[in-house]
């Protein structure tokens, strides 16, 4: 009797990929380096104010160089407990922004495998796969699941095109 497995979607890797290991609630996560504009300090926060409380992972936008970031706290999108953020990572090709605990490196993984069957439901679209760093297993994230289309187009359509102009001290 021969078992067959679903075939799972394959992760296109290059080999010697660049990425950004950061951390959150004491887990490590990496994402690609192409994936990020910029790393930043938490100071140029603005507060959604009470908008931001119908959004239960983004309370808070940054602008930089013209456009406008919603800054997803990565502690809710991954479902771990609070913890004291203190850098926000602007990713390249989308409005968003993600707000970690601290960053530990940038480092070039050799290749990216594909999520066992074990992991079900948000997982398998938070994970573009998992690489092996130094002996430990790290989730690489997908830059593209932190806000769906259709998340961002609420949080457009929710909070006025002066999102910067909110009162009120970073949460």
């Amino acid at each position: 009797m021969r078992l067959h497995r679903p075939n799972r979607k394959r992760v296109k890797t290059t080999p010697g990929q660049q990425v950004i290991l950061f951390k959150v609630d004491g887990t490590t996560f990496a994402i690609a380096a192409s994936s990020v504009n910029e790393i930043q300090s938490l100071e140029d926060l603005k507060s959604l104010g009470t908008a931001g409380r119908r959004f239960g992972k983004v309370h808070h936008t940054v602008e930089r160089d013209g456009r406008k970031y919603w800054v997803v706290d990565a502690n809710i999108h991954f479902g771990l407990l609070p913890t004291h953020s203190s850098r926000v990572l602007l990713l390249a090709e989308y409005p968003v922004a993600v707000k970690v605990d601290g960053i530990d490196r940038m480092t070039e993984i050799a290749r990216v495998l594909p999520l066992p069957q074990a992991f079900k439901g948000d997982e398998c679209s938070w994970y573009l796969g998992l690489t092996l760093i130094e002996g430990q297993v790290i989730p690489v994230v997908n830059p593209a699941a932190f806000l769906s289309n259709f998340e961002l187009g609420a949080l457009e359509s929710m909070v006025p095109t002066g999102a910067n102009e909110f009162s009120g001290a970073m949460a």
